[in-house]
């Protein structure tokens, strides 16, 4: 029973790494983000407020791509809606984590 066991350990023991090694390959991800830092304090003013949501709106472009399909910075209307979507969620996604610091 041993002589058997010992091949088919062998065999178990070269097939892991493979394994593994392929899972590791298909879980890269790449992520595009802005930091943005900003004070509570300095929420307190419109201006303030009004600059804050600029840079915002300004990253959230940034990150997501072109919202039109104008002067060929989108080059399908499937990108244009994915770029918008990925735009309002970021926007959104900000300005809540604004208003729960202030």
């Amino acid at each position: 029973m041993n002589n058997l066991l010992k091949p088919a350990l062998f065999a178990l023991a070269l097939t892991a790494p493979a394994i593994a090694s392929a899972d590791v390959e298909t879980k890269q991800v790449e992520v595009n983000e802005v930091v943005i830092t900003f004070y509570a304090a300095d929420l307190a003013s419109n201006t303030s407020r009004l600059e804050l949501e600029r840079q915002i709106r300004q990253a959230a472009e940034q990150v997501c791509g072109a919202r039109t399909l104008a002067a060929g910075q989108a080059s399908t209307l499937r990108e244009v809606m994915k770029n918008r979507e990925c735009y309002k969620n970021a926007v959104e996604k900000a300005l809540n984590g604004v208003e729960s610091a202030a």
